[in-house]
C-alpha cells in the first residue's frame, strides 16, 4: 500500500468532520509528491464542508497538476467531479477550458452545470461556443446556469 493510499484510508476512517478537515490541513502543508493525489481523491468526501475546504485549498495551490484534476474528473462520484470543475474555474487558467470541455456531455446535470459555472469564471472567446451548447441542454438548471455564464463572459451589453 502506498503512502497516499494509507493516508486516504486514515482520513476516510475518521467520522468527525472537524478532525477530517484538520487532518487534510496537515496533509496540505506537507511537501510530498503524493499530497495533491490525496487532496483530489478526498473530493469524494460526502461532507460538503470538507469538499469546500479542499476546493479552496487546491484552487490556491501554485502549480496544481491539471493532469491530476483531469484524472479526477474521470471518476465518480458526481459531486467530486463538480468540485474538481469548481477548482478549475477558480484557477482561471486557459488550459482548464479543454479539460472542462471533456465533461460537457456528462450524464449528471450537476456536473454539466458546474462546467457552465467554471467556463463563466474563466471567460474568453473560446468558452462562448461551449456555453451556447450548454444553454441548449435538456436540463433546465444547466440551461439557466449556462445563460448566466454567457451574460458574464459576453462583451455585448444591453441597456
Amino acid at each position: 500500500m502506498t503512502t497516499a493510499e494509507t493516508v486516504l484510508k486514515k482520513i476516510e476512517s475518521t467520522s468527525d468532520r472537524d478532525k477530517k478537515i484538520k487532518s487534510l490541513k496537515a496533509v496540505a502543508r506537507l511537501q510530498a509528491p503524493w499530497v495533491e493525489d490525496v487532496l483530489l481523491e478526498s473530493l469524494a468526501e460526502t461532507t460538503e464542508a470538507v469538499r469546500d475546504f479542499l476546493v479552496q485549498e487546491l484552487s490556491e495551490r501554485e502549480g496544481l497538476s491539471l493532469a491530476l484534476v483531469r484524472k479526477r474528473l474521470l471518476k465518480p462520484p458526481w459531486y467530486a467531479r463538480s468540485a474538481a470543475l469548481k477548482i478549475l474555474g477558480l484557477k482561471k487558467t486557459p488550459e482548464s477550458v479543454k479539460i472542462i470541455e471533456s465533461v460537457l456531455e456528462d450524464a449528471n446535470a450537476d456536473v454539466r452545470r458546474s462546467a457552465a459555472r467554471s467556463l463563466g469564471e474563466i471567460g474568453g472567446k473560446e468558452v462562448v461556443p461551449m456555453l451556447v451548447r450548454l444553454s441548449k441542454d435538456s436540463n433546465h438548471y444547466v440551461r439557466i446556469t449556462a445563460e448566466e455564464a454567457l451574460r458574464k463572459v459576453s462583451e455585448v451589453r444591453f441597456s
